[in-house]
Formats: structure tokens, C-alpha cells, sequence
């Protein structure tokens, strides 16, 4: 995940009270595994399908 998104993403958390435990659950993965995603731990299709499942959650549009 890019630096652009994750501050995005931080922002969309801070903005509508959501936080890292809501979003995994919402996409269907664990704390740890968006944790991963969040900080370019994880790549490939499945991350791929995870990240736009955030941006999709949170409305973020594309960086």
C-alpha cells in the first residue's frame, strides 16, 4: 500500500470513527492481516482484492 493511501486511509478513520478492528471486519480478514496490508507487509492478487475492499469501505477514491 502506498504512503498516499495508507494517510488516506488514516484520515477515512479519524474522519467517520472508525478504526482497524471495524475494517477487518467489514472485509472479512483479521486485525493482523490489515495491519500487514496496511504497512506493504503482504502483496499479490488476494492483497490486490483486499485493498480495494478498503477503498471501497472507507470511499476512497484511487491514488
Amino acid at each position: 500500500m502506498t504512503d498516499t493511501l495508507r494517510t488516506k486511509v488514516k484520515v477515512a478513520f479519524a474522519l467517520n470513527g472508525k478504526n482497524q478492528k471495524w475494517l477487518a471486519k467489514e472485509i472479512g480478514i483479521n486485525e493482523s492481516q490489515l495491519s500487514d496490508i496496511l504497512n506493504g507487509k503482504r502483496h499479490g492478487k488476494k492483497t490486490d482484492e483486499y485493498i480495494k475492499a478498503i477503498k471501497n469501505k472507507l470511499h476512497i477514491e484511487e491514488c
